[in-house]
């Protein structure tokens, strides 16, 4: 039987005020937290940039360059180097939709694919980043169930491959390749081959998927209404 809120201790309360407020900030702060990593990767290209093009305005202006590595001009240096990428990732955005982006950004994939090692994991990333965002409708298919990991237990799996024809002559009957994502984080996980009878079909979205994912079970689709 739980405790009553009178007989709970107060270890008790402040340990389920925390894991409240863990879950709570939880999603936020992984968002935050891929978003810097992002932006700290570009800020090592860019702000080297920026920083030439603020002392280039100071000599310009006759004035000393002062030391952009302290100080409030090291954040000046951060500061004009955010705004700078939001400015190019805009650009980068815009001119994706339109017909000059589109064959720019074929020719610059089929540049990077060509390359030995680092081709193949542009390609995977690419691919994954495009199934995520919803870019890519076909890499994640449909979103099923199946028997994992024993019979009886039943985990989320979206369906990649329709018929992977390699897989079914070595195993010697038909399969679908299913990914079975781990949670939180659903960028992971295992690759099965299954029969198409051992698949259950779900009515969830990719995306009603990755939001259960993401919040450990929590955040469950409701029914579609029958009228």
């Amino acid at each position: 039987m739980s405790d009553s809120p009178e007989n709970s201790t107060f270890a008790s309360r402040l340990g389920h005020n925390f894991l409240t407020g863990l879950f709570l900030l939880l999603p936020i702060g992984l968002t935050l937290y891929v978003v810097s990593v992002l932006l700290d990767l570009m800020g090592k290209f860019i702000q080297p940039v920026v920083e030439v093009g603020l002392r280039w305005l100071w000599v310009n202006a006759n004035q000393p360059a002062p030391d952009f590595a302290l100080g409030l001009h090291r954040q000046l240096v951060v500061l004009s180097s955010a705004v700078v990428m939001i400015c190019i990732l805009v650009v980068v955005g815009y001119l994706s939709k339109r017909l000059f982006g589109k064959i720019l950004h074929r020719w610059f994939a089929t540049v990077l694919e060509r390359i030995p090692g680092l081709g193949s994991l542009y390609g995977t990333i690419r691919q994954m980043v495009d199934a995520l965002s919803g870019r890519n409708k076909d890499t994640f298919r449909r979103v099923v169930m199946v028997e994992f990991p024993r019979p009886g237990m039943w985990s989320i799996a979206f369906v990649t491959h329709e018929q992977p024809t390699i897989f079914s002559e070595a195993i010697g009957k038909p399969v679908v390749n299913v990914f079975i994502p781990a949670a939180p984080a659903p960028t992971t996980g295992v690759i099965l081959q299954v029969s198409p009878e051992e698949v259950r079909e779900t009515k969830l979205t990719v995306g009603d998927a990755l939001g259960l994912l993401m919040s450990f079970g929590a955040v469950v689709p409701k029914p579609a209404s029958k009228e």
